[in-house]
């Protein structure tokens, strides 16, 4: 109700009866505060109950992925309106990418990625900045379940204060009684008149609903304080974003300088040279090795310690970077070096293949491979970031992306397979202990180049690949199901003997 307003009254008195509204308006921007969270609360209710039917004591397959993509869905939904079209594009595509590494196999590297990626959209649909998502999603995992405390510590906080808050008990009896009443004798009439509706309302009335375990109540919970910040990410954003403030200092030289790069490079170079030219000729120019070291030994030993060496190379050149300044016969150096390493990296390769002509593949020569080639493009780069005089950012920012295109690719390749059909396909001593240590991925090729199945081929000497057979869709796996399929189609063509 509006009052009259006179001229020398303060403001806070110049509406009649201000102060019995006082208490009012607080409770009513109390409720319009909350209020605000209900579709927020109803998404994390009906989520809860997804993940209950998807994930609660179920195999991890394929509801995993379709739970992350409800979460995640939902998430663009409430944010979409502020977001631009390109942003959006950018989110729901990204969302794809990164879940279906866990349609294809739920593994450890598949987990991984799809962790990571999902971080990098909460970044994206809180509004962080492009240039800045990197940190915003490694800050996400402690801004992330502070923001879960933190609002159901004000949910809790906010249901006490308002325990004295006064019902209007007249009015609750004047807007409800007449249809609660009314209903409850149509309600009798209709189930007097039909035995089915009867038989329905007698068997509701006899329902008992069980109580949850603490098991089930406790990954509620966990499902709640997960899902929560991806609906709420607006409110995490300026900590998501958040920059101390730089300050001024003075470089002091320290153990890193001009001179010491200098002379470190210099040393550097010689030490590799000898290194360099023992490969070129033991390795390439098949040279007469010392008596009591042989090839397997040479290119076994040589292979994961030029690895690491290669490793802290990188390492080196990027501390060193600032250092070079504009001296030509420095950088020279730094670019000699580098390609010295480079060399050692392809030594390295070199070394792993004759190994494994000889003893065959396994899953860590394998992944040697892999990692070998990506530390010889990092190092690429980093010679192009030092020939073009580029900021660390810029190496940094490609060689983190190398990274990740190939752990994403890794999670694509059934690494066993490959290992399997290398070890049955090449004349290598046969260990069969370690294929039948492989995953079910290693069975199709078990079966196609041994003739035999799995269970004959390690029959009563080691313990065979074990075969997943999901019991509902829920726990269905596009590898499991391509592997199921494969060997529903393979024959034997041996017939083993017991």
């Amino acid at each position: 109700m509006d009052g009259f307003s006179k001229r020398g009254v303060p403001l806070a008195m110049q509406r009649d009866g201000w102060w019995l509204s006082a208490e009012t308006e607080q409770v009513a921007r109390r409720w319009r505060v909350s209020g605000g969270d209900g579709v927020r609360l109803g998404l994390l209710a009906a989520l809860i109950a997804l993940a209950d039917v998807l994930v609660w004591q179920v195999m991890p397959g394929l509801s995993l992925a379709l739970f992350a993509f409800a979460v995640f869905v939902s998430g663009l939904a409430i944010a979409w309106p502020r977001l631009a079209t390109r942003t959006r594009i950018g989110a729901a595509s990204g969302l794809v990418l990164c879940l279906l590494p866990l349609v294809e196999l739920v593994q450890p590297l598949s987990m991984l990625v799809a962790l990571c990626g999902l971080s990098v959209i909460t970044a994206v649909l809180a509004g962080v900045r492009s240039h800045d998502l990197v940190r915003a999603a490694l800050r996400l995992w402690w801004v992330a379940p502070g923001q879960s405390l933190g609002d159901g510590a004000r949910a809790i906080r906010g249901i006490g204060s308002l325990k004295g808050a006064r019902w209007d008990l007249r009015s609750l009896v004047m807007a409800w009684a007449l249809p609660a009443v009314a209903t409850l004798v149509f309600a009798a009439l209709l189930a007097g008149a039909n035995p089915v509706l009867d038989h329905v309302l007698t068997d509701f009335a006899r329902w008992q609903p069980s109580t949850p375990d603490m098991w089930r109540l406790g990954f509620w919970g966990i499902v709640a304080a997960a899902v929560w910040p991806v609906l709420v990410t607006y409110r995490m954003r300026e900590r998501l974003q958040f920059r101390r403030p730089q300050r001024a200092t003075v470089r002091r030289e320290g153990v890193v300088n001009a001179g010491s790069v200098a002379r470190s490079l210099v040393a550097f170079n010689a030490l590799f040279a000898v290194q360099t030219g023992m490969d070129a000729l033991y390795l390439y120019g098949d040279a007469t090795l010392p008596e009591g070291i042989s090839p397997a030994s040479y290119a076994h030993r040589g292979a994961y310690p030029l690895l690491a060496t290669a490793l802290l190379a990188g390492v080196f050149a990027v501390v060193a970077r600032p250092h070079l300044g504009h001296r030509p016969i420095v950088r020279m150096l730094m670019m000699l070096w580098l390609a010295q390493t480079l060399a050692l990296v392809f030594a390295s390769i070199w070394r792993l293949d004759l190994y494994v002509e000889a003893f065959g593949l396994t899953r860590l020569r394998l992944a040697a491979y892999v990692w070998m080639g990506v530390v010889a493009v990092g190092l690429g780069i980093t010679a192009q970031q030092i020939w073009q005089d580029r900021p660390a950012a810029w190496m940094l920012l490609r060689s983190g992306a190398l990274g990740a295109v190939v752990l994403y690719a890794c999670t694509f390749v059934n690494f066993d397979g490959v290992v399997a059909r290398y070890n049955l396909t090449h004349d290598v001593p046969e260990d069969r202990e370690m294929l039948c240590k492989l995953g079910e991925g290693a069975m199709p090729a078990i079966v196609t180049y041994s003739g035999q199945t799995p269970f004959w081929y390690c029959h009563k000497q080691f313990a065979e690949p074990l075969l997943f057979h999901p019991t509902d869709w829920r726990e269905w796996g596009f590898r499991n199901w391509r592997v199921r399929r494969s060997l529903a189609a393979m024959t034997p063509t041996e017939t083993p003997q017991p």
